[in-house]
């Protein structure tokens, strides 16, 4: 198979030169990195695409087999789709790592039949997912760096309620020795029920401790993650990964919920543009300055603070936005 063979019913001639320069428009115009070889692997053509990419030029890597122009290889590769196609005559593909541009591609070769179903040479496709899989990184990385903040979450809550178990436990015994030596002397008695009231405060002061963690846990959840999940979802992401950003957020809301209704702060009803903007608020930050900060309007920051000032019950009063905030 040589370059520039084209067939036409017409004939050759302006028809022909026509079609071929039409084919290499066409040609050009891929994005992905596109050579076409010989059966014995040698270059016969290849794309701008492929010429820019690599800064070459076409009669430089012409006739030069693929592992020697693409890859800086004196040998071919180890894995190599080429091989397998000219074994099975099917399309192959693989992800390589190229660590001499700093690339990650999807390689493809596909077989060329002529009119007999012979082939006569093959297809090279390079596609760059370099960004793809930096993404899909960062991805697994926030996902994981989730996950120990959750269980680090866990293992507090867990340990709390461990101990506020085994204070019930002893708080159950006492009584039951309340009951067992009331009857014998009045001073055991009493000494008894001071200890009672003592475990009762120290249960309610416990049980205000639980109550705190948890409106910090969902308040950081709001502050903290759900932004970064709302970016996520809004960002161009493959169904799968749609898929898993959407089971991080249902398993998200599955650990909070438990406890969830129970609370009653009032940032804990603030959208998290809301608490972002509060949060510059607290800081000092000017109406402009938090506009230049979210790169939002002016006027969507005043419509922020209107409603922030309406949820945490400011409305109509001449009290200052930051000053309030900063008590909670």
């Amino acid at each position: 198979m040589q370059e520039g063979d084209v067939s036409c019913k017409e004939g050759s001639g302006k028809g022909g030169a026509n079609a071929l320069r039409q084919w290499q428009r066409a040609f050009d115009a891929i994005d992905d990195y596109v050579t076409i070889l010989d059966l014995d692997k040698r270059i016969i053509s290849a794309n701008h695409s492929l010429l820019a990419g690599l800064q070459v030029e076409l009669g430089k890597i012409v006739n030069c087999k693929c592992h020697e122009a693409l890859w800086g290889r004196e040998r071919h590769c180890r894995v190599c789709p080429v091989e397998r196609v000219l074994t099975d005559r099917k399309t192959h593909t693989l992800e390589v790592e190229n660590r001499r541009l700093g690339k990650t591609f999807v390689i493809s070769a596909s077989p060329i039949f002529d009119d007999n179903n012979v082939v006569v040479g093959m297809a090279h496709v390079s596609k760059d997912i370099t960004a793809r899989k930096e993404a899909e990184n960062e991805v697994v990385k926030a996902r994981l760096e989730l996950e120990v903040r959750v269980a680090e979450r866990t293992r507090e809550l867990s340990s709390l309620n461990e101990r506020l178990h085994a204070e019930i436990v002893e708080r159950k015994k006492a009584e039951v020795g309340l009951i067992k030596r009331g009857t014998e002397l009045d001073l055991k008695s009493r000494t008894l029920e001071e200890a009672n009231i003592a475990l009762r405060v120290i249960l309610k002061a416990r049980e205000e401790d639980k109550d705190e963690l948890e409106s910090r846990v969902l308040a950081n959840m709001k502050k903290l993650v759900l932004p970064y999940l709302e970016k996520l979802e809004k960002s161009s992401l493959e169904k799968s990964q749609q898929g898993y950003l959407a089971g991080l957020r249902h398993n998200l809301e599955e650990l909070v919920s438990p406890f969830s209704q129970k609370l009653s702060s009032p940032l804990l009803n603030l959208t998290p543009r809301e608490i972002q903007v509060a949060n510059q608020i607290k800081e000092g930050l000017s109406n402009k300055e938090i506009a230049g900060f979210f790169n939002i309007s002016l006027r969507t920051v005043e419509f922020h603070r209107e409603n922030i000032r309406k949820k945490i019950g400011l409305v109509n009063k001449r009290v200052n936005l930051r000053t309030q905030l900063l008590l909670f």
